[in-house]
């Protein structure tokens, strides 16, 4: 059988295995986030809008019954029709490869994609609730946690790229340094970030630390591919809103900055998914908050002038078509990004302008490798497939903190090492940067 959602190239990760980070995911994970997001929207309901109330009440009453058909394990339903030209590709992939599977059969990478496809067009089959986002509180309050590093982030920047600043660090130290910031972005911990001093020294202990948790570290080749360069561009494929987004900007800035590369493309999802992923929204939320004098409104004077210099400095690339922000249906599709040339040919196509695709988190990291049971050493252009092989293969990087059942590119005796328990792979404590310089 050729290569589909329902046949990766190894045996897929499936919920049905009772060992497996999947299987908690399944049975526990999926009914806490759904209740999350039902109690978000009962928060919500007003007594004086009566049909706003009434929609919020079925929508709540329609993901009760969806966490009712995960745990009963029933046989997966069509997606009712919200609108949406996607629609139509997810009706195919389930018709012909899933049709007779249920939650914990189907491959775990399409059942937990298709639960959130489900609770999105619950949602947008209403009128009052249509553009409503399930998840916006966790966001929120997860970004209100980071307000001392989105600070202390927002001077270090702007000391950096500053042509008076006393600081002199090689570019490659800084790119690497800000890379792995990206990398550990959604831990929003400032004794994890690196101080550059003005002796040009990068030191802070548990960031050393944390590159010893890098089981696979290709920043220097990715360095030395992208500084051949000048005027390029980059691609992010995002990952997750609020501060793993802000330092993702951060990493875009000093790209911009540096004079290696004239444009960024900033890739995020059409609509709420995988609870944290960036939308649109999430974007422009960010860039208004930053500049809001509300939301962080125990700052002084000094941290809301330096965020407003940042944000004027970041909306000043939007508005010269420095950064673009883009979206398309395909990252939320069913499918691995193995089809990605063969299923969105026109995104494939504008995506090999780019001099370097980085592809952000761990979902993105499940679909490059097909979410399925590699054995670890197994050589990562082996699992990307014809994202490395192909006639067209992009150059890409992958930065991927651990939160599932799979490792690929790791080096002989490391599984051992870190011991029979699989837990360190999905415990987000192990992450792993791997590049591929593709057929450019």
């Amino acid at each position: 059988m050729s290569v589909n959602p329902a046949n990766p190239p190894r045996p897929a990760l499936r919920a049905a295995d009772k060992e497996t980070f999947a299987h908690f995911t399944a049975r526990h994970r999926w009914r806490d986030i759904i209740k999350k997001a039902i109690d978000n929207i009962c928060d919500l309901l007003n007594s004086s809008e009566i049909d706003k109330n009434e929609e919020g009440k079925k929508i709540m009453a329609s993901m009760e019954e969806l966490i009712n058909q995960i745990q009963r394990n029933d046989q997966l339903i069509q997606i009712e029709d919200d609108g949406r030209s996607d629609i139509v590709i997810w009706t195919n992939v389930l018709n012909t490869y899933f049709k007779d599977e249920n939650w914990f059969t189907a491959t775990w990478l399409f059942a937990e994609s298709y639960l959130y496809r489900r609770i999105i067009s619950i949602i947008t089959n209403t009128k009052h609730w249509k553009n409503y986002d399930p998840y916006f509180r966790q966001k929120e309050e997860a970004f209100k946690f980071s307000f001392t590093e989105i600070f202390e982030f927002s001077k270090r920047i702007d000391e950096l790229i500053s042509s008076s600043s006393k600081i002199k660090i090689d570019d490659n130290i800084i790119f690497y340094e800000l890379a792995q910031i990206s990398l550990w972005g959604n831990a929003t911990d400032l004794s994890m970030l690196p101080n550059f001093g003005n002796d040009g020294n990068i030191e802070t202990k548990r960031f050393e630390e944390s590159k010893k948790n890098i089981l696979v570290n290709d920043l220097e080749k990715a360095w030395k591919w992208l500084s051949k360069f000048s005027n390029a561009r980059v691609d992010f494929v995002l990952d997750n809103a609020g501060f793993e987004l802000y330092s993702d900007l951060i990493f875009s800035d000093w790209l911009i900055q540096s004079g290696y590369v004239s444009e960024v493309y900033l890739h995020v999802k059409s609509f709420p998914w995988f609870v944290s992923d960036t939308t649109l929204d999430d974007f422009d939320w960010l860039l208004k908050t930053l500049k809001s004098n509300d939301f962080f409104s125990s700052a002084s004077e000094i941290e809301k002038s330096s965020l407003k210099k940042l944000v004027d400095r970041w909306e000043s690339y939007i508005t010269n078509s420095k950064w673009i922000i883009t979206s398309d249906f395909f990252w939320t599709s069913p499918y691995s990004f193995w089809h990605l040339e063969e299923k969105a040919p026109e995104l494939y196509i504008d995506l090999c302008k780019s001099h370097l695709v980085i592809f952000k988190g761990d979902l993105n990291y499940r679909k490059l490798v097909y979410d399925c049971k590699w054995e670890t050493t197994t050589p990562f252009k082996e699992a990307i497939g014809p994202l490395a092989n192909s006639k067209n293969a992009l150059p890409l990087l992958s930065l991927r903190t651990g939160k599932s059942d799979l490792f690929v590119g790791l080096d002989e005796g490391v599984e051992e090492r870190l011991g029979p328990d699989k837990s360190w792979m999905y415990s987000g404590k192990y992450a792993v940067i791997q590049f591929s310089e593709g057929n450019k």
